[in-house]
């Protein structure tokens, strides 16, 4: 009983860090997705160290994560989007001689083929 009360924990774990993820996507804080990602590859390592039966009796619980895996990598990839198109859109522009519009390389603002 005490490995399926720490299944429990950890995908009670997993479930919060989705939904903080959510809202960093949302946001898109492009720093707070990357944190969540490395938290999330950890949690998700450790849920594959459990066992098949472990992992059935959790079943219900373990479904929902995987929805909400799937919610957030859609979340991820449309941001991906968006931000690869309003970048193409931003670098096709015909730019001034006006030094103030000319494309700024900023801090945080990447694009990760991972997203």
């Amino acid at each position: 009983m005490a490995e399926a009360a720490d299944l429990r924990s950890v995908l009670a774990a997993l479930d919060a860090l989705l939904i903080e993820e959510r809202r960093a996507i949302r946001k898109l804080d492009g720093l707070a997705v990357d944190h969540a990602a490395v938290r999330k590859l950890t949690l998700v390592r450790l849920v594959q160290g459990f066992s098949q039966p472990e992992l059935r009796a959790e079943g219900a619980t373990l479904t929902r994560v995987i929805a909400a895996l799937r919610q957030n990598g859609v979340l991820l990839a449309h941001a991906r989007d968006c931000l690869r198109d309003a970048i193409a859109a931003r670098s096709e522009r015909p730019l001034s001689t006006d030094s103030h519009d000319r494309p700024v390389t900023r801090p945080g603002v990447r694009l990760r083929a991972a997203l």
